[in-house]
């Protein structure tokens, strides 16, 4: 008998290497949520979420007052 085809029907298989391919959406909000950054929110910003596991990440773009007086007219 071989023993060494009996061991590998128990062990675990290898781990390959997975890289993150997870991706930030865009994500409508009525209540506050909390940033991946601890920042505080800007209420003209877009906010963005992902899927870490089992736990939604969000975060903020960045913007300028150039950019929130641009989009007001």
């Amino acid at each position: 008998m071989d023993f060494a085809l009996l061991i590998n029907l128990f062990r675990k298989p290898k781990q390959t290497n997975v890289t993150d391919v997870t991706l930030w959406h865009k994500h409508e909000t009525l209540l506050p949520v909390p940033l991946v950054d601890a920042a505080a929110r800007n209420p003209s910003g877009q906010i963005w979420r992902r899927l870490n596991g089992v736990q939604w990440e969000y975060k903020q773009d960045p913007e300028t007052n150039e950019e929130f007086y641009a989009r007001q007219y």
